[in-house]
């Protein structure tokens, strides 16, 4: 005959959910900061949940805000990374269009340009060109809906809002700002991608690698990709050097080469300045960051995107300010429905100020 315990008479038992709270590890969305430092964007979570006055319950122990959890080293970089601008109107559709000097390499030889006496110097004019690129305001929201392809909103229900351990309006306020600030970060790393590749010593693409470790990052790459794009004459950061973010398989695969520690040196200054910032090695300030793409190729093999930029490589730009917004449909005030909104515009300056600094 069974004992009496928990599992023959699980009716007698109840278990307990404490206030205590555990991590959950978080990146720190190293582009997604930096875009929102530089716009000067945040999501405010309000204090109330919901339509004024049909706000969710304010019941239960505090919850931890996603900022909590996030790898966090530093909290700014110099806003030359990202063009913004705020000349919209707040329509979204908006367009604005920014140029840019062209300029046309002729011919700079001494006997092309001398004049010689009594030659009739030339009246007939030539013409100058400019480039020109756009941003367009558009209307973005979260959460995202998996399964039915779509963004939908969080729900809180306002009986069990008051039933809880932990607060429902400040759970569902952290997962819009983890929500929202995934988005800006996964926007800016894929654009990145539109930047030149530049591979291991050996590989010309993707598939090139057949198995995992058979081309990893060397400071060769690094220093080639630092004369490519000092060739190319890109802006550099106020002290001379250009800025490279690196998974941490990259920076794990470089600084096993003996070459790449003696020629590295770090500032510990740095990390007041730059998030994320892990040592300066070949004209470039090195930074970790763990959103980085590294989709797998026809071999299965993960390779790594590091993206190597120069100041006014992103552009942006912002309309309304972001919210939490939400909807009229509460029955009657008994279920919040809420998502973050906002008016925002992404794009590049120029794809030249990019590489990505492939590895497998």
């Amino acid at each position: 005959m069974p004992s009496f315990s928990r599992g023959s008479v699980p009716q007698n038992y109840y278990d307990i959910t404490v206030a205590k709270l555990l991590k959950q590890p978080e990146p720190q969305y190293l582009f997604g900061r930096w875009w929102l430092d530089a716009v000067g964007a945040a999501l405010p979570i309000p204090a109330g949940i919901g339509l004024d006055g049909r706000q969710a319950p304010q019941a239960g122990a505090p919850f931890t805000n996603y900022d909590a959890d996030r790898l966090e080293l530093a909290r700014s970089l110099p806003s030359e990374l990202m063009a913004i601008s705020r000349d919209f109107g707040k329509t979204p559709g908006n367009t604005i269009r920014i140029n840019r000097p062209a300029y046309a390499n002729t011919t700079y030889t001494l006997a092309s340009r001398q004049v010689m006496t009594s030659t009739p110097i030339s009246t007939s004019p030539i013409g100058v060109s400019t480039e020109q690129t756009s941003l367009t305001l558009l209307r973005y929201a979260g959460p995202y809906d998996t399964v039915n392809s779509r963004v939908a909103p969080f729900a809180i229900e306002s009986f069990d809002a008051n039933m809880g351990v932990h607060s429902a309006s400040d759970d569902i306020g952290n997962q819009l700002a983890r929500d929202f600030h995934r988005f800006i970060d996964s926007v800016h790393v894929t654009l990145a991608e539109a930047g030149a590749a530049v591979y291991p010593d050996g590989m010309s693409a993707d598939n090139d690698a057949t198995t995992a470790g058979s081309f990893p990052l060397t400071l060769e790459e690094i220093s080639r990709t630092w004369q490519n794009m000092t060739e190319q004459n890109l802006p550099r950061f106020a002290d001379g050097k250009l800025g490279i973010a690196l998974t941490p398989k990259q920076i794990k695969q470089l600084f096993h080469d003996p070459e790449t520690l003696q020629q590295s040196t770090y500032h510990p200054e740095f990390n007041l300045l730059f998030p994320n910032y892990f040592r300066t090695v070949s004209n470039f300030h090195i930074f970790e960051c763990t959103t980085l793409l590294s989709p797998l190729n026809s071999s299965s093999v993960a390779v790594d995107h590091g993206i190597a930029f120069s100041p006014g490589a992103f552009m942006g730009g912002m309309g309304r300010a972001p919210k939490v917004a939400a909807t009229t449909d509460d029955n009657y005030g008994e279920q919040v429905k809420v998502i973050w909104l906002a008016d925002l515009a992404f794009g590049l300056a120029d794809s030249r100020f990019l590489r990505s600094v492939r590895s497998a």
